[in-house]
């Protein structure tokens, strides 16, 4: 792929129009703010202590359970990967041009 067609995938369309865009919204943005009188960090800080709130609100039981989740991902992924790696070894080029 070109560097050309890499950036406009990246910047989801032409990378000048996209850049004018983002200048834009972010002086509509900052205006905003401004007029409320909102600073950038106190947005941020009140985003992040909403969702610790969710977060305490919903209690330890669902951290335990994503904490769970988590370690059976990486202890599944410690066999299956491998797994994957050496049978995508084994299968050669025949892998990738299989037809259904």
């Amino acid at each position: 792929m070109s560097e050309k067609k890499m950036g406009r995938k990246i910047m989801g369309g032409h990378p000048r129009r996209t850049i004018i865009q983002l200048v834009v919204a972010s002086v509509f943005v900052g205006a905003f703010l401004a007029i409320m009188g909102i600073s950038p960090g106190e947005f941020w800080r009140g985003v992040f202590d909403f969702t610790r709130g969710v977060v305490n609100w919903l209690g330890d039981s669902v951290g335990e359970v994503v904490g769970n989740l988590l370690t059976y991902l990486l202890f599944g992924a410690a066999i299956v990967v491998p797994i994957w790696i050496v049978s995508r070894i084994l299968s050669g080029s025949n892998g990738s041009s299989r037809k259904s």
